[in-house]
């Protein structure tokens, strides 16, 4: 292990380098609440390169630190990278729950490609403490892959904790699909629960053989929008009923009379709903069954 030596170091002087960061880059709120009211609480390991320093761990914390205009950090200055400090603070972030998928990921690949750590060491680690699928660390192609995503999709894995089934999913899919996908996630917010079904329409929609130009128009103002229109596209003929039947159900209603419309035509039956109180007209009420277009009825029970 490294000799330690705890110096105080200029913060200014901190190369911010992420070869060793591995956290997910949202931090939360009581990461800036702690660092305000209690300082660092564990001291940072820096490497001494030239004339400056760069980052073995505490990456999040110097970034909040350097934004919020501290000028000098204590830290412990390494003369090499530290596989066994490296190890433990992996170990230390998953507990915390810092390490998305992704983070998980980088973490075992730099303890193979910089540390050189043993293949049956590297899988022991990687499925007991950072909970990898074995089918990732007998791949490494796969996690080439994965790796070589965009950016923006690394972070929204990482900080979503997007499952395994859907990055799968996601590396089905062409180049250009992907970017596509990176280019909503970087002009709008998108739910997780939304994003897996965006994900598994496109993967519908893809081995149909639709062309990339058809993806790239979908109209996106937001992730409901989104996924709506990503829904037609897999399932036009459903779309196209479901547009028909909220015209009919919108022109049958009125007030106090709605409809209720089985909402993926599993029913062969509809329900009318008039709503009436103590001060109603009953008799003006009823009439508004009585008066109801019963062509426009029939079309909308034909199409269930």
């Amino acid at each position: 292990m490294n000799d330690r030596i705890i110096v105080d170091v200029n913060i200014s002087d901190i190369v911010y380098d992420e070869t060793f960061k591995v956290s997910k880059r949202n931090y939360s709120d009581q990461l800036h609440t702690s660092l305000e009211l209690s300082g660092m609480l564990e001291l940072p390991y820096l490497m001494k390169k030239g004339s400056g320093y760069y980052i073995f761990t505490c990456h999040n914390r110097i970034r909040i630190l350097q934004e919020s205009g501290v000028r000098e950090i204590r830290s412990i200055l390494l003369e090499d990278p530290d596989v066994e400090i490296f190890m433990n603070r992996l170990s230390i972030k998953m507990y915390r729950g810092e390490l998305g998928f992704f983070g998980r990921l980088k973490g075992i690949y730099i303890l193979k490609s910089i540390f050189k750590v043993d293949e049956a060491d590297l899988k022991k680690f990687g499925l007991k403490i950072l909970k990898l699928q074995p089918e990732i660390l007998e791949n490494e192609t796969l996690m080439v892959n994965i790796t070589s995503l965009p950016e923006v999709l690394i972070n929204y894995i990482d900080d979503k904790d997007v499952s395994f089934k859907i990055i799968k999913d996601i590396l089905l899919l062409p180049h250009s699909w992907i970017e596509v996908i990176s280019t909503w996630l970087e002009e709008i917010q998108v739910r997780v629960n939304i994003f897996r079904a965006v994900i598994d329409n496109l993967y519908d929609i893809y081995r149909r053989g639709t062309d990339i130009s058809v993806i790239k128009s979908v109209e996106y103002g937001d992730d409901k929008t989104l996924n709506d229109n990503i829904f037609r596209i897999r399932y036009p003929e459903f779309s196209r009923l479901k547009s028909k039947s909220d015209v009919i159900v919108n022109d049958l209603s009125c007030k106090g009379m709605s409809i209720d419309f089985p909402e993926y035509f599993e029913k062969s039956s509809i329900t009318l709903k008039l709503e009436v109180n103590k001060k109603d007209d009953l008799n003006s009420e009823l009439k508004k069954i009585l008066t109801m277009d019963v062509e426009k009825l029939k079309e909308l029970i034909s199409l269930l």
